[in-house]
C-alpha cells in the first residue's frame, strides 16, 4: 500500500471516529449535546483537531445526519425484496417506521427540529422515489392506485407520520394507540379502490 493510501486510511478512519461519537451522542443526549469538546474528548483527540476534517461543528452534524438517514434506510431496507403485498404490510411497515422513533426519539428531534446553518435541502424525494416505486406496484397492477400517483402516496404516508409524531412527541395528548389507529386509518383510505379511477 502507498504513503498516499495510508494516509487516506488513516484520516478515513479519523473522520468516521468523529462521525461515530457525534452520533453516539446524539443517540444518547440529544443534539443539544454534541459539542466539538465533547466529539473530541470521545475519540481521544483535540478539538483542533476536528477542525481538520470539518469546518466546523454544523458541518460536522450534517454529516453525522446524512450517515443517520443512510442507517434508517438501511434498517428497513432489510428483507424486503418484495414490494408491499397488502395494505395490511404496508400498516405493518409503517407502525416499525413509527416504532423506530419512539425508540430514539433523540434521533426524531435531530432530523425534523434542528436548523442547519446554510445547508443545502436534501433531494430525499429522488434518493427514495425508486424504492417507492418498487415498494407500491403490487398496489399499482391491482389497480388500488395510478402509477403516477405512486409518489404522492408516499409522500402523503411519510408527512403523515411525521406529523403524528410532531404531535406524539409535543405532549398534545396524542398517545400511542391513537397515533397507530390514524396511521392505520390514513393506509385504509389512500388505498381504496375508488384511487384507481
Amino acid at each position: 500500500m502507498s504513503f498516499e493510501e495510508l494516509a487516506k486510511q488513516k484520516n478515513d478512519l479519523v473522520r468516521n471516529g468523529f462521525l461515530q461519537a457525534a452520533k453516539e451522542i446524539v443517540l444518547q443526549e440529544g443534539v443539544e449535546g454534541v459539542s466539538v469538546r465533547k466529539v473530541a474528548q470521545a475519540t481521544g483527540y483535540s478539538y483542533a483537531t476536528i477542525y481538520h476534517y470539518f469546518t466546523d461543528l454544523n458541518e460536522l452534524l450534517l454529516a453525522v445526519k446524512n450517515q443517520m438517514v443512510d442507517d434508517v434506510a438501511a434498517h428497513f431496507s432489510v428483507g424486503e425484496n418484495v414490494p408491499y403485498r397488502s395494505v395490511e404490510e404496508l400498516k405493518q411497515s409503517n407502525r416499525a417506521y413509527v416504532q423506530y422513533y419512539l425508540e430514539r426519539p433523540n434521533v426524531y428531534h435531530f432530523f425534523y427540529h434542528y436548523r442547519f446553518e446554510n445547508a443545502p435541502a436534501p433531494d430525499y424525494d429522488s434518493k427514495f422515489q425508486d424504492g417507492w416505486d418498487f415498494a407500491y406496484s403490487s398496489f399499482v397492477e391491482r389497480g388500488l392506485i395510478r402509477q403516477q400517483d405512486v409518489r404522492i402516496v408516499a409522500k402523503t404516508i411519510i408527512y403523515g407520520i411525521q406529523g403524528l409524531l410532531a404531535l406524539y412527541f409535543s405532549s398534545n395528548g396524542l398517545t400511542q394507540q391513537v397515533l397507530y389507529q390514524s396511521l392505520d386509518d390514513m393506509a385504509d383510505y389512500l388505498l381504496k379502490e375508488r384511487n384507481a379511477t
